[in-house]
């Protein structure tokens, strides 16, 4: 057991194989009851020694998807989460601040994938954060605002600018990272004044870059207009009354709501999100107003991240139907339409060839179209701002994911960066408890990773923490990442190896590309 003395007063710990664990730490005061739908707030301080051993509560969960927690759900959910090697105020070491995925529906710090034990073994301290999820953080109210968990996000990296040091850290090297809807909130807080100086680096995985080119991509307007249907489904404006009503209520209510239902014919992308974080003009900007120009970016994404939502074996919102139901030529027809509007028909002459089947069409064209696509139209506008960027895809499919097909999904880096792969080790992915048989193969004798696998971890991780560490994130022989340069259009490329690449842009992305900018009704 260790204890520290903070802000709020003193906390006690575990220490594991060297490691030094801090659970459940409040970072503001619970959002419950007359405070449901106000911003976060400093938290209150205790009398005594707080255990710290145990994860605090998980926001409630939108969509319920079978992912293990970790910790009961509560609207009573803003803690976050410390591993760190050393408790010594004079260690300094990098901070990297964890914001996990979930398209803002679902997901917990607490959940196993996210554990930081092995990340903070390379020399940093791992902080993760829970934050309130759809209508409780996302809902949009003519007198108490928006953007809660904005609020919250920035509420934890105040926390940890005051509290950081006595658990080995430096505030003043502060890295924020996280995947998928986590990859949104640190774009987010790009755009946040707020969040100005609380940070020095900035990691986005597999989110978080420019709008889609070719269909509509979650804005105020779809926020408000959710926040109005909201409103009178529960019969209420009156926020005395919202506030009163069960949290069961809400939470069914939101998930109503929350966009993940498409039509017969057609398929759920995070396209059709509807609680997220827009801009305000009061907590986000449209523009970059949170970012330093002296703080580094870290961006990628996967090359297949569609699968992890259409799967082989189905769908990842609707298990159990028939594959060959669902992904058929009709269906890739009609997602042309929605995905590569004004483009679809080139988009299915393309896949028109006898090298697709409609489930690869359909998974290409989705990957392209919501990650690929809009990450290429980032990588140039950082380039053009004369940012300091660097971009990766990750493409490393290990022998569970190849056999299954799920291939490299989104999410599929999560276990190399924190350091949760081993050779013949369990595949733990972030969508359920554990990998099931249906999503990584049946046969107990095969491998989840391979020794190429642990060396592409090793590597991942080098490269994450160098990042932390000195804003530049390096190969394993120590020589640096190259930069985002619209001239040469230079990636790392995260596959059976790690090495710097020209990017060749495929055709989908590229007839996508002409497409942004285009007037659609």
């Amino acid at each position: 057991m260790a204890t520290v003395r903070i802000k709020q007063g003193v906390v006690e710990g575990s220490v594991e194989d060297g490691i030094h664990s801090f659970l459940g730490l409040p970072y503001s005061e619970p959002p419950t009851g007359d405070r449901r739908w106000r911003p976060a707030s400093a938290p209150p301080a205790w009398e005594g020694v707080r255990d710290a051993t145990r994860f605090g509560k998980a926001a409630v969960q939108i969509v319920e998807t079978g992912a293990e927690l970790g910790a009961e759900q509560s609207e009573d959910c803003l803690y976050l989460n410390i591993w760190s090697g050393s408790l010594d105020p004079s260690a300094q070491q990098p901070v990297m601040v964890w914001i996990h995925g979930g398209g803002f529906l679902n997901g917990s710090s607490s959940m196993d994938v996210y554990s930081g034990q092995n990340l903070a073994r390379r020399g940093v301290v791992v902080v993760s954060v829970n934050y309130r999820l759809g209508a409780f953080g996302f809902l949009r109210h003519p007198e108490a605002g928006g953007n809660f968990a904005v609020t919250d996000w920035v509420a934890a990296l105040k926390w940890v600018s005051e509290n950081v040091q006595m658990f080995g850290g430096n505030a003043q090297n502060v890295t924020i990272f996280g995947q998928s809807a986590g990859a949104v909130a640190v774009r987010t807080l790009l755009c946040t004044p707020a969040a100005r100086g609380l940070f020095h680096r900035a990691i986005i995985q597999s989110a978080g870059f420019e709008d889609y080119a070719a269909t509509p991509s979650p804005d105020s307007k779809r926020v408000n207009d959710t926040s109005e249907k909201f409103f009178n489904l529960l019969g209420s404006r009156d926020l005395d009354v919202l506030r009163r009503i069960p949290t069961e209520q809400i939470r069914v209510t939101s998930l109503t709501l929350c966009g993940t239902r498409p039509p017969p014919g057609y398929l759920h992308s995070p396209a059709n999100l509807v609680w997220y974080p827009v801009p305000d003009d009061e907590i986000v900007m449209k523009e970059f107003s949170g970012w330093d120009e002296q703080v580094p970016v870290l961006f990628g994404c996967t090359q297949h991240e569609a699968r992890a939502f259409w799967r082989p074996t189905g769908l990842h919102t609707a298990p159990g139907q028939d594959p060959s139901e669902i992904y058929t030529v009709d269906t890739l027809a009609n997602m042309s339409k929605v995905l590569a509007r004004g483009g679809d028909h080139e988009i299915l002459s393309h896949f028109n060839n006898g090298k697709f089947s409609p489930y690869e069409a359909l998974t290409e064209l989705c990957t392209a179209a919501i990650w690929t696509e809009p990450a290429k139209a980032t990588y140039h506008r950082f380039s053009a701002m004369n940012r300091k960027a660097y971009f990766y895809i990750f493409s490393r499919i290990s022998p569970a994911t190849r056999r299954s097909g799920m291939l490299a999904y989104h999410g599929a880096e999560i276990p190399y960066i924190f350091g949760n792969v081993s050779r013949n080790g369990v595949l733990k992915p972030w969508f359920g408890r554990k990998a099931l048989a249906a999503d990584i193969g049946p046969c107990p004798m095969d491998k989840y990773f391979d020794e190429i696998d642990v060396q592409i971890a090793n590597d991942v991780q080098k490269a994450w923490v160098s990042f932390a560490q000195t804003g530049t994130p390096q190969f394993s022989d120590g020589f640096p990442w190259p930069l985002c340069d619209t001239v040469d259009m230079k990636l790392t490329v995260i596959g059976d190896k790690m090495e710097a690449k020209e990017w060749d842009v495929d055709k989908v992305v590229s007839i996508l590309s002409s497409l942004r900018g285009q007037t659609r009704d």
